[in-house]
Formats: structure tokens, sequence, C-alpha cells
């Protein structure tokens, strides 16, 4: 157990094991992280690629859009100064938390994975050595953790969300997250879309199937990482001695998953979330929890309908001759507008 726990290197999880005389199954873990890895992230480079490639062939041909296109990329001028809320300050919060976190762990964790190759023991060295490390490696961690728990307190009614006074369970927020038959459906009429297939785009309601992916991606990996560097601790600090094939899994599983997550949020999530020519060179929404009209319009079709429903249901004008640029109003199910114009 004595070199799982404190032997820093780049050799494979595999070959530890082997050393620490770990039974040959778990080298069946190994291989699944490494499979697992290479599938996902294989699936989202694609993606990606599809998307440039269509927005690359959209600009040299000059290809004519759809009514329905024209219709949702139409009065940009105007919706582009209307502010919508789509975050509250807690799920800025968390999602601070957990971005910032996440980049500690990431920049602590893999030189510690791949210390024996050169460039890395240099940064170590630069970090403070490889005890430094560990300790910030593992105060992001308990960060992360806590944020996770934060996250499913603040879904549970009456213990984080009040609304004058009153205990508020987030429906509109995770139950639209659950994955449904129209996210697959979405998928495959989005690359069809892409590759000129179909001509019009599938219109997405709160939450993208990306988003979805990305949402419970998070869950997988902090049951993951969490639980497996919890392992990793416990008997580095004295706590508890776990047997040493459950130590040798959580540490194939705990660096196998991180770099997993690592490929998957720099190809994927920060294309989509910052790089993707719509919302290129930053997007600012989950900073400022508002979303400007017209990229809800473009990106969440069904909460813009639903947004327009609660303007004329309000009684709220949207046309010339009314100050647009200081209305904020809520794209959030169950919203209501003040007299102010805003959502309480």
């Amino acid at each position: 157990m004595e070199i799982l726990l404190s032997v820093p290197t780049a050799m494979p999880a595999v070959e530890l094991m082997a050393e620490a005389g770990v039974p040959s199954w778990l080298h069946l873990l190994e291989r699944f992280f490494v499979i697992l890895t290479a599938a996902v992230v294989a699936f989202g480079v694609l993606h990606v690629e599809i998307e440039i490639l269509h927005w690359v062939w959209t600009k040299i041909k000059g290809r004519r859009v759809s009514k329905e296109e024209e219709s949702i990329r139409s009065e940009e001028a105007a919706s582009s100064q209307i502010k919508v809320k789509r975050f509250d300050g807690h799920q800025r919060l968390q999602h601070i938390l957990m971005f910032s976190s996440f980049i500690v762990l990431a920049l602590t964790g893999i030189p510690q994975k791949y210390y024996h190759w050169a460039p890395f023991e240099s940064i170590v060295a630069a970090m403070g050595g490889l005890e430094t490390l560990r300790i910030i490696h593992r105060i992001a961690g308990v960060v992360m953790i806590v944020d996770g728990f934060y996250h499913i307190m603040y879904l549970v009614p009456g213990v984080v969300s009040f609304r004058k006074g009153a205990p508020r369970l987030k429906v509109g927020s995770w139950i639209e997250m659950i994955p449904t038959p129209k996210d697959f459906l979405d998928f495959f009429r989005t690359i069809g879309y892409m590759l000129g297939r179909i001509p019009n785009p599938p219109e997405f309601g709160r939450f993208t199937y990306l988003e979805k992916f990305d949402y419970w991606a998070v869950f997988w990996g902090m049951m993951i990482m969490g639980g497996s560097g919890v392992v990793m601790l416990l008997p580095a600090l004295g706590i508890w001695a776990p047997q040493t094939t459950m130590v040798a899994a959580a540490l194939a599983s705990h660096s196998d998953e991180a770099i997993l997550a690592v490929g998957w949020i720099l190809i994927v999530h920060l294309y989509h979330a910052h790089l993707a020519p719509r919302v290129f060179p930053f997007n600012t929404t989950i900073f400022t929890g508002k979303i400007s009209l017209k990229l809800l319009k473009e990106e969440h079709y069904g909460d813009y309908v639903r947004y327009q429903k609660e303007q004329a249901k309000a009684g709220m004008v949207t046309g010339a001759g009314v100050d647009q640029k200081k209305r904020e109003v809520s794209s959030a199910p169950g919203s209501r507008i003040d007299r102010n114009n805003t959502v309480d």
C-alpha cells in the first residue's frame, strides 16, 4: 500500500498495481477508463469539428438561411439590448466554486500523475515541491466536494432558496435538466442540420443536450474523483487503512477520470461555452446571470417562447418607443414580472 499512497509516478496505474501485488482484475478498470476517455473525447471532438466545418461552409458558400432561421435571427439590434435573467446568485456562485477548484485540481493533479516526466518535475519544483502540491490539491478537492453538497442542498426546498419567506423547490432548474427522448432526437437533428441533411436546427428548451451532458458528467466525475480521493486521503492522514485493492482502484479511477474531465472541458466545454462563433470571444451569462434576448432566441427557443408569453401576460410591449436597454426579465419557469420590470 505504501507504493500506492506515497509514490507519484508517470507509470500507468496498472504497472503500479503489478508492483504492489494487486490482483490482475484491476487491469480491467484501467482499460475501462482508457476506452471511456477515448470514446467520450472522440465524440466531443467530432461534434466540435462538424460544427466548425458547418460554420465555415456557411460563410464560404453564403448559404441562404431558411425563413425560420431568419425569424430567429431577426431584430438583433433591439433584442441584443434586452437582458433576460437566466441564472440566480446561487447558481453563479456554485459555478465559480466549481470551475476555480477544477482548475486548481488540474494544475496540481496532472503534475503528480506524470511527476517523473521532465517538464512536470520543473512545474512541481516551481510550485513549492510535491508536498505543497498535495496540500493545495486536497484543499481544492474539499472545496469541490463542498460545492457539490451546496448544489444538492440548493435543490432541496426550504434549505437554501426562499421566496418571500416560503421554501421553494427549484423545479424549473433541475427538472428540465433531466434528459428526455427529445434530447436524443435533438442530437441527431443537430448533426443532420450541420451536415446539410435537415433544413432547420432543432428548437432547444431551457437546456440543450450538451448542457445536460455537461451537468450529469459533473455528477459522475465528482462521485468517481471525490470518492476515490477520499479513499486515498484518509489513510494518508492515518484515519483509515483500506485494503490495498481498494486504494489501487481509487488511484486508477481518480487519475484516469481526471484526464477525461480535463480533456472534455478543454476541447468541448470551452468551445461551446465561450469559443463558438455565436458567443465568441466570451460568454458572460454564467457570470452575470443574464443572457441577451437575441442569444436566448437562438440557443433556447423554448425559453424564448416562454418569455414572450410572460411578456404578453404582464401586458408589456416590445416595440419601438420602449426603453428596453435597462429592462430585465426572467426566463425561468414560474417567474413573475414586478412593477419595475424586473424579476424577484
